[in-house]
């Protein structure tokens, strides 16, 4: 978890570069809770590979608290789980019930989806991606329209793997399939 220093040696320049924070997970969605219900934004880096291909690992996330009745399919959503551990994936499920909202989430490099999460274990939204490749500083405005709908359609293509996937698991010819390619990859 990488977060800015805003000061050094109680000076008023900032410093660009981002300081490693250790934190438990307890510690660390109540830091973040506490940034986000005050109405400020966070800005983190991404680490993880359950979001792969879309995030690599490296971007700078802008996480902002956003109410639950304005999210959407697609859009990315920092949340906690059951088990108290910050996460950030993708809304491929949006019910109400009882006056809440549920929410069914996954990571596109993920197969399964994770367990519901409820609005009271969102955190933020991520409402922009800053990222450096091939040296070129790339800034996407996830809220834009044509970011909302790319992000729609990748949650479709990921409610079809996790619903595809196991069928194919369970045919023979698939994994016999995947027993060759792995054998060929190694």
């Amino acid at each position: 978890m990488y977060l800015k220093n805003s000061c050094q040696n109680n000076q008023t320049v900032c410093n660009p570069e981002p300081i490693p924070v250790n934190l438990s997970s307890d510690e660390a969605i109540s830091f973040f809770e506490g940034i986000l219900n005050k109405g400020l934004i966070i800005r983190v880096k991404a680490t993880g590979k359950s979001m792969v291909s879309f995030l690599n690992g490296g971007e700078i996330l802008t996480i902002r608290k956003v109410p639950s009745s304005s999210l959407h399919i697609g859009d990315l959503i920092f949340f906690k789980t059951r088990d108290g551990i910050p996460v950030l994936h993708r809304i491929l499920k949006k019910e109400r019930k009882n006056n809440l909202h549920i929410f069914q989430t996954k990571g596109d490099a993920l197969l399964s989806m994770d367990e519901p999460a409820y609005e009271s274990d969102i955190l933020g939204k991520v409402c922009k991606i800053e990222s450096n490749s091939d040296g070129k500083r790339k800034h996407i405005d996830m809220e834009s329209s044509l970011w909302r709908n790319i992000n729609y359609l990748l949650a479709v293509i990921n409610i079809g793997k996790s619903k595809t996937y196991p069928v194919l698991r369970r045919n023979s010819f698939y994994l016999s399939f995947r027993r060759i390619i792995k054998k060929v990859l190694t």
